[in-house]
């Protein structure tokens, strides 16, 4: 039997990352009103991510930064996937609205179920099927429960969204992998650092770091931390803990946080659809983590790294 207290460590990781991301929804939604561009957004995020860690990991665990040169190609892939999915990410919300992007965004949790089953050899019987749905259909509650509301998408949208999704489980899958060999923090450091240099790559710095306030510098700092950082360290931690299905399904819980955090900060109403929604979520959520067989990794000693 897996270890109870490695699965409920993993599985607390995860809360507090999806909590975390939930909360900036409501920073990156007043920084687009301050007609901030989602691009440099993005751009600004990786570059200062990637410094604060890099800076720490200098500091205080220096170890963490040395790697080998046969992991950089796995080091600069996986970056490319981070940086990947907030651009499309932020991008569908350019698109669309923040509702469409987030539902299209968890749609991942199903491609990670697909994957593990075709490719990994794994079970996915009734339960995960079952809490896939909810979760699923929580999301899709949440987003067409407003009068008046639901999709508000067009082509570049909706193609942008599903390439969100394929993004989120892609660097969640591909991450899973490197975790056998390599600590969180050095995949994460060398993650941002490769994908701060692409998107600086596609948007100079002399465009992006200009004409912003100190305010918005600001937020941009708390988003390079608190949405960034921590909860990527803590996704990461969770998901060296966790199967990539368990994880993709528990991370569903961020729509709930970011509705919660609009509606407590922001006044935004909560309607019955969406409250039912959020309840469908949650008990998707709570369903698979009654399961811990079916979601706790076994370590062992021998365990080597595939990269």
């Amino acid at each position: 039997m897996y270890p109870l207290h490695q699965y409920v460590r993993g599985f607390l990781f995860l809360v507090g990352a999806t909590s975390l991301w939930g909360i900036s929804g409501t920073v990156a939604k007043y920084l687009f009103n301050q007609q901030v561009d989602p691009f440099h957004l993005v751009t600004v995020r990786l570059t200062l991510s990637f410094l604060i860690l890099f800076a720490y990991l200098a500091f205080a665990k220096p170890d963490l930064l040395r790697v080998k040169k046969s992991d950089l190609r796995y080091l600069t892939i996986l970056g490319l996937g981070i940086a990947m999915v907030q651009f499309s990410y932020f991008y569908t919300i350019s698109q669309t609205n923040v509702a469409t992007a987030v539902f299209l965004q968890y749609l991942a949790p199903g491609m990670m179920v697909a994957y593990a089953f075709a490719f990994q050899g794994e079970r996915v019987g009734g339960a995960k099927l079952a809490a896939l749905l909810l979760t699923l259909g929580g999301g899709y509650l949440i987003l067409v429960g407003v009068p008046g509301g639901g999709f508000a998408v067009n082509t570049r949208g909706f193609i942008s969204g599903i390439v969100s999704a394929l993004s989120l489980a892609f660097y969640t899958i591909y991450g899973k992998i490197g975790l056998s060999g390599l600590n969180p923090w050095t995949l994460l450091v060398y993650g941002f650092g490769f994908g701060a240099l692409g998107a600086n790559l596609l948007t100079p710095p002399w465009v992006t770091l200009v004409g912003h306030s100190a305010n918005e510098w600001g937020f941009f700092l708390y988003i390079a931390v608190f949405a960034t950082v921590i909860p990527f360290g803590l996704y990461f931690k969770g998901l060296k803990d966790l199967s990539t299905v368990i994880t993709g399904l528990t991370s569903t819980l961020e729509p709930v946080v970011a509705a919660a955090v609009a509606f407590l900060v922001l006044g935004e109403r909560m309607y019955p659809l969406q409250l039912l929604g959020c309840g469908m979520i949650l008990s998707g959520v709570v369903f698979i983590q009654c399961l811990p067989r079916a979601g706790a990794v076994k370590v062992t000693k021998t365990q080597k790294s595939p990269i």
